[in-house]
C-alpha cells in the first residue's frame, strides 16, 4: 500500500469537562484586582512613610530607599502576573493553547524574580530600622544582621535554583524544547523552606520590639500603639506560612496554570504586609499634621518623676520642658536627652531619624551636666541589657 492510500490519523477526541463550567474556570481576574488593589494601598503607605521622614528629618535615610525599591520591584511583579494572566494565567492548562501556555509559565517563571525579592529587600529596611530605633546591643545588632544575610543568601540560592532546574531554562515552559529537568520536589522543599524561615525572620522581627518596649515606663496606651506599631510584621509572618501550603500544587504540571494563581496572589500578599509592616511605625508625624497633637496619646502636661531640683535646673538651661523623645543611636557629641518617663534609654537628638513618639523631658547640654547628673546618666547607660 503506497503513502497516498494510507489514512489519516484519527483526530484526537473532543475535550470534555471534568465537571459543568470547567472551561471558564479562572482565578485571574481575582489576581489582578487584589494585587493591584494591595500593591496600590502599600504604594500609598510608602509615600506616607517618605512624607513622614521629610517632615521630621528633612531626608529620606537608606532603609526608605530600600522600601522604595521594594515598592518597585512590587509594581513590576504585578505588571508580570497580569501579562500572564492576559495569556491564561489562572485557568486550567488544558483549556490553553500550547503557545498560550508557554506564554503564561514563562512570565510567571521570571516574574517571581521581582515577587521574590519583593518581599526579601524590605525585611532588611525593617532590621535597619529596629537597629536604630531600640538600640540594642553590638552582639544583637550582629545576630540581626547575620540572620538577614543568611536569608538573603538563601534567597539568591531560591531565584537560581528556580531558573536553573531545567537544562535547558526554557525548558521548563516550552514544551517543543528538549531539556533535562530535576524532580520538582527539590524545588517546591526548597521554597516552602525559605518561606518557613521568612516567616520564623517576621516573627522575631515582630517580637523583640515588643519585648523591648514593654518594660518601658509609659503610658499603656502609648506602649500598645508603639508595640502594634512595631509587631505588624506578625501579619506577614502568617501569610508567609499559609502561602507554604499552596505550593503543593506545583509539583506537577498536571494544572500548573491554575495553581500558579495561588502562588502568585499569595506572594504579592506577603510583600505587600511586610512593606506596609515597614512603614506604620515612622507615620507618626503625618499623623500628627493631620490629626494634630493628640496622636498616639499626646503628651501629658504633668512631667511625673521629675524632682523639683531637676525641674529647675532644666528650666534654667533655656532648653525646655517638651521635647521630642527618639529611640535610637548612642549618646550625641552635641545634646543628649534625659527623658522624665523613660529610665533605661538615652536617646540622640542630633536628628530627628525616628520620631514614632513625643514625651515631655528635660534637655541638657554635655557640658551642662552636674556631678549629680553625670551619675544619673551613668546609671541609666548601665541598665541596658547584656547580650540585648
Amino acid at each position: 500500500m503506497s503513502d497516498a492510500d494510507a489514512s489519516p490519523p484519527p483526530p484526537p477526541p473532543p475535550f470534555v469537562e471534568p465537571y459543568p463550567g470547567f472551561s471558564d474556570e479562572t482565578n485571574g481576574p481575582l489576581i489582578v484586582v487584589v494585587t493591584t488593589a494591595l500593591t496600590g494601598l502599600a504604594t500609598l503607605f510608602v509615600g506616607a512613610r517618605v512624607y513622614s521622614r521629610m517632615i521630621s528629618a528633612g531626608k529620606i535615610a537608606i532603609d526608605d530607599w530600600i522600601i522604595i525599591i521594594s515598592m518597585v520591584l512590587g509594581i513590576w511583579y504585578v505588571g508580570m502576573s497580569g501579562a500572564a494572566v492576559h495569556y491564561g494565567g489562572g485557568r486550567h492548562i488544558m483549556t490553553l493553547k500550547p503557545e498560550d501556555t508557554t506564554e503564561v509559565i514563562k512570565l510567571t517563571v521570571i516574574g517571581f524574580v521581582p515577587g521574590v525579592t519583593s518581599f526579601v529587600v524590605p525585611k532588611f529596611a525593617v532590621v535597619i530600622l529596629l537597629a536604630k530605633l531600640l538600640n540594642p546591643s553590638r552582639p544583637h545588632i550582629m545576630f540581626m544582621w547575620t540572620i538577614s544575610i543568611i536569608y538573603g543568601m538563601m534567597t539568591v540560592a531560591m531565584l537560581s535554583l528556580n531558573f536553573g532546574q531545567c537544562t535547558p531554562a526554557a525548558a521548563q515552559w516550552d514544551m517543543t524544547v528538549k531539556g533535562t529537568c530535576m524532580d520538582r520536589k527539590i524545588v517546591v522543599n526548597y521554597a516552602m523552606t525559605l518561606g518557613i524561615v521568612g516567616a520564623i525572620f517576621d516573627f522575631y522581627l515582630a517580637a523583640y520590639p515588643t519585648y523591648a518596649l514593654w518594660g518601658l515606663q509609659m503610658n499603656i496606651k502609648k506602649k500598645l500603639a508603639l508595640c502594634t506599631s512595631l509587631g505588624f510584621g506578625y501579619c506577614a509572618g502568617a501569610v508567609a506560612i499559609y502561602k507554604c501550603t499552596t505550593f503543593q500544587g506545583l509539583l506537577t504540571l498536571q494544572d500548573y496554570t491554575y495553581a500558579l494563581g495561588n502562588v502568585v496572589l499569595w506572594t504579592n500578599i506577603e510583600a505587600n504586609s511586610v512593606v506596609i509592616s515597614a512603614c506604620i511605625p515612622l507615620l507618626l508625624p503625618l499623623m500628627k499634621k493631620i490629626f494634630g497633637s493628640s496622636a498616639l496619646g499626646g503628651s501629658s502636661a504633668n512631667t511625673g518623676g521629675v524632682s523639683g531640683a531637676s525641674r529647675s535646673r532644666g528650666n534654667k538651661s533655656g532648653t525646655g520642658a517638651v521635647g521630642l523623645v527618639t529611640f535610637g543611636g548612642g549618646p550625641s557629641k552635641k545634646s543628649r536627652t534625659l527623658s522624665s518617663h523613660y529610665d533605661n534609654t538615652i536617646h540622640d537628638s542630633e536628628d530627628s531619624k525616628y520620631i514614632i513618639l513625643e514625651e515631655r523631658s528635660f534637655q541638657y547640654s554635655s557640658r551642662e551636666v552636674g556631678d549629680e547628673d553625670a551619675s544619673v546618666l551613668e546609671r541609666v547607660r548601665g541598665t541596658k541589657q547584656e547580650g540585648w
